[in-house]
């Protein structure tokens, strides 16, 4: 094909593509606004990194200084917030129930007299892991200051003994857990989520807008006029209708890793550049599928259909909701069909754990490999452009 005819074709169906874009608000908030929406959306929900002050309840039946003290030190922590002192066991279900309160605890009579007479007291928390996230930081708060409480009780009964406070400490807690977390030293659920998140609803639009300005040529009979436009150079026909959506997404997903990485201030421990090329990557790598969906089945309803699932499984076998290693050996497979999957294998490499970049590279050929999805369905597309013998319904 002579390179001046690609050329040519791509400019005219670039310019038919750009005057569509305009004429349709749904191009726009397809590709700018949903986008932005998003990156707003999920930066200011997640900008405390974990959330805090969660509510719960108190259900105090001893009313002893050491259960009031328990119940002060609980309301100093960082994700528990006590907003109900209730009478009963029944009426604290019943506000949990309700979604008033996610957790609380409940002291027994008796609990400071057993405690000082060595009886072990039992101290009960209920939470509502319904909210996982919210269960497991209100429990890890519940446990830890129980354990607190009990080492407080055992160091004034160490004192009253006349044991040396140099000592007490190695009496109670003989062996001291100094742990260190990896890649999030700060437990940011932002660090780990919104990382897999905004690429994945990324990936999920760059499919629906592959998949709709293809399918709707289909859908209105203008494939035909699309094709001719083109000078009958198909190839050009789809670059140039794809250009600007590869463009804006593009822009769009390097802004994203700026506001992270940049401004954020979320981990990165390599060159911004490499994501900024697994980025690119990622959105070549999509619109090569959504090419693939729409030429299967040139069906409007059919492809974005197909791209919904599509993007939606994109989070689950990108390996961060679970691990691919721990997934049945069949399932493992299907992962390496998914773009997301080696975007947050080089996440991991090169912004997490900062390892030089020849570990990813096996990732970043997997992603060009995607760009020869289009080959197989290149003829019966523009087939379907130019016989436009599909159901528009």
């Amino acid at each position: 094909m002579p390179t001046n005819k690609f050329y040519t074709s791509v400019r005219n169906t670039l310019a038919r593509e750009l005057r569509r874009m305009v004429s349709r608000p749904i191009y726009f908030i397809s590709t700018v606004v949903i986008m932005s929406f998003t990156y707003v959306f999920f930066l200011t929900f997640f900008n405390e990194g974990q959330p805090n002050r969660m509510p719960i309840g108190v259900v105090d039946l001893d009313n002893s200084s050491l259960s009031r003290q328990f119940t002060r030190n609980l309301e100093v922590t960082q994700h528990s917030h006590i907003v109900m002192r209730l009478n009963s066991h029944k009426e604290a279900r019943e506000e949990m129930q309700r979604g008033n309160i996610y957790a609380f605890v409940e002291i027994k009579h008796n609990f400071a007299k057993d405690a000082i007479s060595n009886l072990r007291p039992t101290l009960t928390f209920y939470v509502n892991d319904a909210y996982l996230i919210a269960g497991s930081l209100i429990n890890k708060d519940i446990t830890y200051m129980s354990a607190a409480t009990s080492i407080g009780m055992q160091q004034k009964v160490l004192r009253a003994k006349g044991v040396e406070e140099s000592r007490i400490m190695g009496i109670i807690q003989p062996i001291v857990l100094d742990a260190h977390l990896i890649g999030n030293p700060w437990a940011n659920y932002g660090t780990y989520l919104l990382n897999v998140i905004l690429p994945a609803i990324l990936q999920l639009m760059v499919l629906m807008m592959t998949v709709f300005p293809i399918g709707v040529e289909f859908k209105e009979r203008t494939s035909r006029e699309w094709f001719n436009n083109s000078g009958k150079c198909f190839s050009g026909a789809l670059t140039g209708k794809l250009l600007p959506y590869t463009v804006i997404f593009t822009l769009v997903g390097v802004i994203g890793n700026m506001i992270l990485y940049k401004y954020m201030h979320y981990p990165l421990n390599s060159s911004i550049g490499w994501m900024f090329l697994a980025t690119f990557l990622l959105v070549l790598a999509t619109q090569a599928i959504g090419i693939l969906f729409i030429g299967i089945t040139p069906v409007l309803r059919d492809g974005v259909t197909f791209s919904g699932v599509f993007g939606m499984l994109g989070v689950t076998f990108a390996g961060a909701t679970f691990p691919i290693e721990q997934m049945p050996a069949g399932t493992r497979i299907f992962s390496y069909f998914f773009p997301m999957h080696h975007y947050f294998e080089i996440y991991v490499n090169q912004a997490l754990n900062g390892v030089g970049v020849r570990y990813s590279f096996i990732y970043f050929v997997a992603l060009l490999c995607f760009l020869a999805l289009p080959v197989i369905v290149f003829t019966r597309l523009k087939k379907a452009a130019i016989n436009q013998n599909f159901p528009i319904k």
